[in-house]
């Protein structure tokens, strides 16, 4: 809003208010926000525009700790006495002797720019870090992923869902319901799995007992694939199995809880005929898991594409430039961390 604009707006402000109408109301009616107003109305007695502002992390705070003051609890810090202790911790210990005067958030906000208010505590040693799984996915079957979770029945009673997932086109590849997990389950997932769609590359999976199994390492062995494991503790190594059972059970019609073992198995097989052949998935440009596993993605692409030309031909004005429609991408476990394809 250019200066004039706002001196009209002012003048049509004060003409209503010196008909009795509060300002408040009268710089909604006129569309300008009251602070402009009395900024404007008083020949911006109370305002100065800076033209090269100072960010606010470079402002001199009159009221801050000196460097020397900073310096003092850098040392603190430091002591070799106070090396399993917390932030908190060592400033009441410190205080309570008198040898500092500032506030608490002060000695965190010190300790945290001279990067000493992590986790203190003694961490496992011994062993190296290890190193973030990597896997890519170009086409279906090339990587699998596989979880379990779990779900309610009645009373105490649980049931393990166990899915394979192929990552590229996230179709469930196999699936079965069981009171618990046994590698017993695991081998005869995938031996049912394999047997319909073919051996994969990689699978995928986090570090549980079934998963880390010798009957299954045994068995992908013999089908020539190869096993990934996720990280502990890191459940972005596995997110297409998590975000499996995240679609499964925020699903509207999914029930809180189960009659028996048999109701979760016919409710997941409906589930999964449903979201294969009709959920347009995100992640595969919003086309179903099964026309990507399939492969007539490509088709349902090119007859978007059509349909969206035919559109733009009718009405070029209502676009900056003529619509592409979304295209597939190859995926994988830490994709960015991959140093192929």
């Amino acid at each position: 809003m250019v200066e004039g604009q706002q001196t009209v707006l002012v003048e049509a402000v004060t003409d209503l208010a010196q008909a009795q109408m509060p300002i408040a109301r009268a710089c909604r009616m006129v569309g300008l926000a009251r602070s402009s107003y009395y900024r404007i109305r008083h020949g911006y007695r109370h305002y100065q525009l800076v033209v090269e502002p100072i960010p606010q992390a470079e402002r001199v705070q009159p009221a801050a700790l000196t460097q020397s003051e900073r310096d003092q609890v850098a040392a603190i810090l430091t002591r070799e006495e106070y090396a399993d202790l917390s932030v908190e911790q060592i400033y009441w210990r410190v205080f309570d002797g008198g040898e500092i005067g500032c506030s608490e958030r002060s000695f965190y906000r010190v300790a945290g720019a001279c990067r000493l208010s992590g986790d203190r505590r003694r961490v496992r040693t011994g062993g190296k870090p290890r190193k973030a799984p990597t896997a890519l996915a170009s086409r279906p079957n090339q990587l699998w992923s596989w979880d379990a979770t779990e779900l309610y029945g009645p009373g105490r009673e649980r049931y393990k869902l166990s899915v394979i997932v192929d990552v590229y086109s996230r179709y469930p590849i196999g699936w079965r319901i069981d009171y618990y997990e046994s590698w017993q389950g695991a081998v005869d997932l995938f031996a049912t799995a394999i047997d319909r769609h073919g051996a994969p590359a990689v699978v995928h999976s986090d570090n549980g007992g079934p998963m880390r199994s010798r009957q299954l390492l045994a068995h992908l062995h013999t089908h020539q694939a190869t096993v990934s494991y996720s990280r502990p503790n890191i459940s972005d190594d596995n997110p297409f199995s998590e975000s499996l059972f995240k679609t499964l059970k925020y699903d509207l019609d999914c029930p809180p809880r189960f009659d028996n073992l048999e109701h979760a198995q016919a409710w997941t097989k409906e589930f999964f005929d449903r979201y294969q052949s009709q959920h347009r998935h995100s992640g595969l440009a919003h086309h179903t898991p099964e026309s990507v596993y399939y492969g007539t993605a490509d088709t349902i692409r090119d007859q978007r594409q059509t349909h969206l030309d035919r559109y733009y031909e009718q009405h070029p004005e209502r676009f900056r430039k003529p619509p592409k429609v979304p295209t597939l991408k190859p995926t994988g476990i830490n994709p960015h961390l991959s140093q192929t394809g």
